[in-house]
């Protein structure tokens, strides 16, 4: 193999993981898939699964404890690490 295409080659193996494009044009899910795709995931349509899930802890809305459970599953949303 020539050295342009092995720099070619490299490249588009590191291009790989700065975006997820044929992986979020089938569905599968990743933090960085583009809105449109099948693959995304609007972590802000979760706000209501969210809510109630910090609720059945005993978290009351407009404590510091709900507050941080709201952030902490916004967090793992926008990461990919959880879906509802």
């Amino acid at each position: 193999m020539t050295r342009k295409a092995l720099i070619l080659l490299f490249g588009l193996a590191l291009g790989g993981y700065a975006n997820h494009p044929l992986d979020c044009s089938v569905g599968f899910t990743h933090a960085d898939c583009l809105p449109g795709t099948p693959g995304y995931q609007d972590p802000d349509k979760f706000a209501a699964t969210d809510d109630k899930q910090c609720q059945s802890y005993g978290l009351q809305p407009g404590t510091t404890p709900y507050a941080d459970c709201r952030i902490k599953l916004s967090n793992q949303h926008k990461a990919g690490t959880i879906l509802n």
